[in-house]
C-alpha cells in the first residue's frame, strides 16, 4: 500500500468534508427548484391566498376614506383641518396635553424650560450659544443658537433640525473634532449656518438619539452611530413615537424662541434633512399666545 504524505491526507479530508456538505438529494439531481412546503402542490389550493402584500393592498383599496378632504368652502377646510390635525396628532403620539383645553381655551400649562446657556461665542458675521432646555420631564434638548451680528431684532427665525448622521454639530459648522470648520462638508452641507448667511437667526436643535442624546451603548461605537432602535421601540410600547417625540421638541423649541427679545417668534420657520425633514412636515403650532409663519 502506498504511503500517503500528510499533504495527501489533508487534501482527501478537505473532499469528503465538502461532499458530505452538500445533501444527497441535491447531489443526485442537481439544482433544486423548490421554494418552499408548496412547491409542485397543484390541487387543495382554489380560494387560498399567501401573499401578504397582496392583501394589505386590497385592504388599503378598501378602507374607507374617513378624513379624505371634500370641502367646498373656506369654513368646511377648516374643520377638516382641524379633524386632520386633531388625528395625526393622536397617531404621531404626541403628548395629550395638545388635545385638552382648559375653559379659557388655552393649552394646559406646560413644564418650565428652564434654559440655561453653556457658551457663548463670537464669529465674525454671527454670534452662536450653546443651549440646554428642558423639553418635558427627564428629556432636555440641546441646541444652537446662531444670530447675524447685522440682524435687526427682532429676528426672523428658522427652527434647523438635522438629519441621520452625527448630529447638530454637522450642520453648524463643527468638525468630527469639535473644530470650527468653513468648508461646509458632508451631506447636510451645514445649512444653518446657511441661514444666518441669509440673514436669518438660526435654532439648530440636537434630535433625540443624535450627538449628545443618546445611550452610552451607542454612543461608544462613534460619533455617527445613531441611537433610533432602542428609543424608537421604546416609544412603541408607550404607544407613542419617535418622530412624536422629536415633534415636540421642535414644539418646546419656539417656546424658547418666545422667551428670546431678539427674535420674533411671529415669524419662525423650520426646515430639515432626512429625519430632521420628517419632523419638520409634522411640526405644529406651539402657543396660542402667537402665530408662527410656516
Amino acid at each position: 500500500m502506498k504511503k500517503l504524505s500528510r499533504r495527501e491526507l489533508g487534501q482527501m479530508a478537505a473532499a469528503v468534508t465538502v461532499a458530505n456538505a452538500v445533501p444527497l438529494d441535491a447531489r443526485q439531481s442537481g439544482p433544486s427548484n423548490y421554494i418552499g412546503p408548496l412547491t409542485g402542490v397543484t390541487s387543495g389550493l382554489d380560494g387560498r391566498r399567501f401573499d401578504p402584500v397582496a392583501y394589505t393592498r386590497e385592504r388599503y383599496a378598501a378602507a374607507p376614506r374617513r378624513l379624505r378632504f371634500q370641502a367646498r368652502t373656506r369654513a368646511q377646510a377648516d374643520e377638516w383641518q382641524k379633524a386632520l390635525r386633531a388625528k395625526v396628532t393622536e397617531l404621531v403620539g404626541l403628548p395629550s396635553d395638545l388635545s385638552r383645553r382648559s375653559g379659557g381655551g388655552a393649552e394646559v400649562a406646560r413644564q418650565a424650560l428652564s434654559p440655561v446657556t453653556l457658551e457663548k461665542r463670537a464669529f465674525p458675521a454671527y454670534t452662536r450659544e450653546k443651549i440646554v432646555f428642558d423639553s418635558r420631564p427627564g428629556v432636555s434638548v440641546l441646541a444652537y443658537l446662531l444670530i447675524p451680528q447685522k440682524a435687526s431684532a427682532p429676528a426672523a427665525t428658522v427652527i434647523c433640525i438635522p438629519g441621520h448622521g452625527r448630529g447638530v454639530d454637522d450642520i453648524v459648522g463643527i468638525d468630527e473634532q469639535g473644530r470650527d470648520r468653513t468648508d461646509k462638508a458632508g451631506y447636510q452641507h451645514d445649512f444653518a449656518l446657511q441661514v444666518v448667511e441669509a440673514g436669518l437667526a438660526a435654532v439648530a436643535i440636537e434630535p433625540m438619539a443624535f450627538g449628545c442624546r443618546r445611550d452610552p451603548i451607542n454612543a461608544r461605537q462613534g460619533l455617527a452611530r445613531k441611537a433610533c432602535e432602542p428609543a424608537a421601540g421604546g416609544a412603541l410600547l408607550l404607544g407613542e413615537t419617535m418622530v412624536g417625540w422629536r415633534v415636540w421638541d421642535v414644539m418646546r423649541t419656539i417656546d424658547y424662541i418666545a422667551t428670546r427679545g431678539e427674535l420674533d417668534a411671529s415669524r419662525v420657520g423650520c426646515m430639515g434633512i432626512s429625519g430632521g425633514g420628517t419632523a419638520t412636515l409634522l411640526r405644529r403650532r406651539s402657543s396660542p399666545a402667537f402665530a408662527p409663519r410656516w
